[in-house]
């Protein structure tokens, strides 16, 4: 059962998004224009770096919204509900997509594909090719679904949608171009960095809000505003 305040949630979230973000991007500012020596802090807030305090809390986000997803088969399950498979499966993924935060498994398919296709420009980050695939590929699967939704779950589904694959994806391919372009250690670059994981924290917040909300409504044990 669930009995998370969704209103409170996500304004508990955002305040540790933007505090995340703040930290983040200050820290690069120091870093990169010399105001500060002290890089094993400054990394540990760092965005954009793997086992950070960022990373940690959008993998923490990710099982977040997993763990809420199976409540909700769970109950689907007793209610024998049509789209049962479809709430199973988003729990699926939003499993694989914590465990590809924690571990960056998509970061593995860059070199390799870029290789491949010889990939320039704004494939510079050739992952975002087989992402933006698979991308289409649930969305068309989880079209019927996500007609079937409250109207209000339906928007902030789409919302959360928007916000994550424009980080994640649409952000990414800014900043494959800008580093295929130039590089990748100079400021600049960490600014749009820090836009892209700002918009995929967004995104599982609004999602988190999303599921809580829904969860409400359908009597999972949301019983507070």
């Amino acid at each position: 059962m669930i009995y998370l305040s969704p209103k409170k949630t996500i304004i508990f979230l955002i305040f540790i998004v933007i505090g995340l973000t703040i930290a983040s991007i200050t820290g690069q500012f120091f870093q990169y224009y010399g105001f500060s020596n002290s890089t094993e802090l400054i990394d540990k807030f760092n965005v954009d770096g793997e086992y950070t305090i960022p990373s940690l809390f959008s993998s923490f986000s990710l099982f977040f919204c997993c763990i809420i997803l199976g409540i909700i088969s769970h109950k689907k399950w007793q209610q024998n509900d049509k789209y049962l498979w479809k709430w199973i499966g988003l729990s699926v993924i939003f499993f694989y997509l914590g465990l590809d935060e924690t571990i960056s498994l998509h970061e593995q398919l860059i070199h390799p594909l870029r290789d491949m296709l010889n990939a320039t420009g704004i494939f510079y980050y050739t992952w975002v090719i087989p992402g933006l695939i698979l991308v289409m590929t649930v969305l068309f699967i989880y079209l019927k679904f996500l007609q079937s939704l409250p109207r209000k779950i339906k928007y902030l589904f789409f919302l959360a949608g928007i916000f994550y694959v424009g980080g994640g994806i649409g952000m990414e391919m800014v900043g494959g171009y800008y580093a295929y372009l130039y590089d990748t250690n100079n400021f600049f670059y960490e600014i749009l960095v820090t836009i892209e994981e700002l918009l995929e924290m967004l995104g599982v917040v609004v999602f988190i809000y999303a599921l809580l909300c829904y969860g409400r409504e359908q009597g999972t044990g949301n019983r507070e505003q």
